[in-house]
């Protein structure tokens, strides 16, 4: 049968209705038939009709002719061919085959610049997906937990009371195991060889030596001599000390070499040699910063020492040890640990042989460092933790103590099991900080929540501050709190800020003195300060690490 008599055959039924044999059934099967027929277009179906079929249509003829040409083609495959043919023409004519080409194609830029240690970071790879958390309820698992529960997280996990974590999926961690240095321990620093370990520690020990046989010099940098010199901060004199926040900091008493000693969240210890010269990056030698794990959680205090602890630094930290590092031994000796004890504040006495010792129940430990043993039984002055102590500097048998929202004066000879402060100068929020001026005129500078820095006389009144310095102190969840200090005079009041300046005020009037920033250099908050005794110079410590030296 050829394609005609098949055509015809197909047709039949649609030109004649339903005639003879032919149902709507067979109707629809022979249009079925037409529509799955290769014969493309509406030209293709006149052509099956017999109808006349516009210019470049498949005609009728065209499709009755099913002989195969010379080019092994009928003609009803040439035409299409030649239809194929003039539409690509066509689109190429437009150039639409290189702009359909170009549609989805996403330009990339350049990777964003990374300067710093940030340029050793590699991105990590995200964790996978963890299933919605459901309750314990949901689960159908009993709560026998619930007594248990510390805290619970953002992500859905659930510390417990004994440090272990439920994650939402089901899986327990258990409470990660708490490791502290214990005994002596060396100058073996984390980030240095034994080459530059040794060196500088004849360094230390040849400079503080000789710093220790000297007599002792008087304060003279002031606030007056800081703003005519003009402070500034540059590219050399920013340093990453220790690898987290910065808690506390301070200037060697030296002026052979100026070292600033740090501390940070983790017990790391970072001293830094300012002025050493910093060579190339290929070159193997130090850049001045070395630090060590001396402790083993948050550094309460760092300071160089007095009198017998001339030299020295004196430290201490929430892993219940007070250490001491002695240059001649070239390592942070123990003082004394306690296991039940975290202590978070500390000062000593002018002679070095003793020291206030605190913790974060509100307790005081009166400290002999000859012997490395408390005095005493702790006496309890506070209810919640103590966040700082200082022994006034014009009278070293009174000293303050700041926590929750009071801050009060003690008279060490009257610790008794009962004792009470001699003076109590209540706060409307936290107080951070309670520090006397060093120039032994008994006036104490506070640090509290409220937005305010304030100067008090107590032997005058401790009823009504007698300057009051509006300062936004709500530095939030992921800034150290401010700490304001004296200036080594006691002519200025130094804080920090959260436009990322180092601000001076008069201690008298409250006044702004000088405000010190650098937008290029000191990019974070500098929540910790410290003044060096003898030259006008001011250390800023960051959240993120690292210190910055103002200086003419």
């Amino acid at each position: 049968m050829g394609v005609k008599d098949a055509l015809a055959k197909i047709l039949s039924p649609l030109r004649n209705g339903s005639r003879g044999n032919s149902s709507p059934e067979s109707g629809r099967s022979a249009r079925a038939m037409v529509v799955a027929s290769p014969v493309k277009g509406v030209a293709s179906a006149r052509a099956l009709e017999g109808e006349n079929a516009p210019d470049g249509a498949v005609t009728e003829d065209a499709a009755d002719d099913g002989e195969v040409g010379e080019d092994g083609l009928t003609a009803f495959e040439r035409e299409r061919e030649a239809l194929i043919a003039r539409n690509r023409a066509r689109m190429e004519s437009l150039n639409i085959q290189a702009l359909s080409a170009d549609v989805g194609i996403r330009v990339k830029g350049a990777a964003p610049s990374s300067r710093g240690i940030g340029s050793k970071r590699r991105r990590e790879a995200l964790p996978p997906a963890e299933p919605t958390r459901r309750s314990s309820r949901a689960r159908k698992i009993a709560p026998e937990l619930a007594s248990g529960v510390d805290y619970e997280r953002r992500d859905g996990s659930v510390v417990l009371a004994d440090g272990a974590t439920y994650h939402p999926n089901g899986a327990r961690t258990e409470a990660p195991v708490k490791t502290r240095p214990s005994g002596e321990v060396p100058l073996k620093s984390e980030n240095g060889d034994d080459a530059s370990d040794a060196a500088f520690i004849a360094e230390l020990r040849t400079k503080m030596g000789a710093f220790m046989k000297t007599e002792v010099r008087d304060i003279c940098a002031s606030v007056q001599v800081m703003i005519k010199n003009k402070l500034k901060l540059r590219e050399e004199d920013v340093a990453k000390c220790v690898p987290k926040g910065v808690t506390h900091l301070d200037f060697s008493h030296d002026e052979s070499m100026l070292l600033v000693a740090s501390g940070d969240k983790e017990g790391h210890i970072g001293l830094w040699r300012v002025e050493k010269e910093v060579k190339t990056e290929d070159d193997e030698d130090d850049d001045g910063v070395l630090y060590y794990k001396a402790h083993g959680n948050y550094i309460s205090h760092c300071k160089w020492g007095r009198g017998a602890l001339r030299g020295k630094l004196f430290t201490s930290a929430y892993d219940g040890a007070v250490r001491v590092l002695d240059p001649e031994s070239g390592s942070f000796q123990e003082t004394i640990y306690s296991e039940e004890d975290e202590f978070s504040a500390c000062d000593q006495f002018s002679d070095g042989h003793s020291a206030l010792v605190c913790d974060n129940v509100g307790n005081l430990h009166q400290l002999d460092l000859r012997v490395g043993k408390f005095t005493s039984k702790s006496v309890s002055i506070h209810e919640k933790k103590i966040n700082t102590v200082h022994v006034d500097p014009g009278n070293q048998f009174r000293f303050a103590t700041s926590t929750n929202n009071l801050v009060s004066v003690w008279d060490v000879r009257k610790l008794t099991k009962n004792a009470k402060a001699v003076h109590d100068m209540p706060h409307s929020k936290s107080s951070q900080a309670a520090y006397w001026c060093p120039d032994g005129s008994g006036a104490l500078l506070t640090t509290c929540y409220d937005d305010a820095l304030r100067v008090w006389n107590p032997d005058q009144s401790a009823s009504k501050p007698s300057v009051t310095i509006k300062h936004n102190n709500q530095t939030g969840r992921w800034v150290l709190p401010f700490r304001a200090i004296w200036s080594a005079a006691g002519d200025g009041v130094m804080c920090g800020s959260m436009q990322r300046h180092v601000e001076i005020f008069n201690p008298k009037s409250g006044a702004s003195l000088a405000r010190y920033d650098s937008p290029d250099y000191m990019t974070a908050i500098a929540s910790r300060l410290a003044c060096h005794r003898t030259l006008n110079y001011v250390a800023a410590g960051t959240a993120s690490g690292r210190v910055h030296v103002y200086r003419a």
